[in-house]
């Protein structure tokens, strides 16, 4: 969603992932960094500042922002995700919970309307786990964000999400092993083999298989439900 396929990592693209009316086979990353922000695994790949605040600030200059909108943005920052208290820690005597809520924080200075996390509880223990979800869920009520999130430990965060979208099965499971939540309804959708050689990329859809990997698409304030573009093969 970002461009990272193909303009850093390589790889084929197959359809077409249009964000905020960009397409991003031809549009850069840093083109994007304003519609979309992502969120690797490791938060600690992609520091390069000593403290919080000024790793909070970093993609803003490198955006050529100016120093008050800067101020205003990682005050606002500080205050949605909780991070005050940290504001003046060096990031080396974080805990891996913290690191990573600041991770998302530098990822959202930029105002991105859609974040984008890859496995970020993976490495988490439950608490840490649980203070990174609930400061992703106040990004989605508190300033409408599209959260988007990969991820295999499904029992952590399906209570979160609007939609899961199917990356794969393994041979053997069941919708029996899907976790499940009660209310709101969950939109399930699969991603076949065969939906990913389509040219326009649609995504076929099962009640039948167990989801190897989690999509989440949450829903803005005042009843409006974030929509994004079809994509095919990353």
């Amino acid at each position: 969603m970002n461009g990272l396929v193909p303009h850093f990592s390589g790889g084929r693209l197959n359809g077409t992932v249009t964000v905020d009316g960009r397409s991003t086979e031809q549009y850069r990353p840093r083109d994007l960094a304003d519609a979309v922000g992502f969120v690797g695994q490791d938060p600690d790949a992609t520091f390069v500042a000593d403290t919080v605040e000024d790793e909070l600030a970093y993609a803003m200059e490198n955006l050529g922002m100016d120093s008050a909108t800067m101020r205003r943005r990682v005050e606002d920052v500080l205050d949605t995700l909780n991070l005050h208290a940290l504001r003046q820690r060096a990031i080396t005597t974080l805990s891996g919970g913290q690191r990573q809520r600041v991770a998302i924080g530098a990822a959202f200075t930029a105002a991105p309307r859609a974040l984008v996390l890859d496995e970020p509880t993976s490495s988490l223990d439950p608490v840490s786990a649980e203070e990174v979800l609930a400061s992703l869920a106040r990004l989605v009520h508190d300033q409408g964000t599209t959260i988007l999130v990969a991820e295999h430990r499904l029992e952590r965060i399906v209570q979160f999400a609007d939609i899961v979208v199917e990356l794969g099965t393994a041979p053997g499971e069941s919708a029996a092993a899907r976790p499940r939540r009660s209310s709101p309804p969950l939109s399930w959708h699969r991603l076949s083999s065969a939906s990913r050689g389509r040219p326009d990329g649609r995504l076929s859809r099962s009640r039948s298989e167990t989801p190897a990997a989690c999509a989440r698409a949450p829903t803005p304030p005042r009843g409006k439900r974030a929509t994004g573009g079809s994509g095919g093969s990353r």
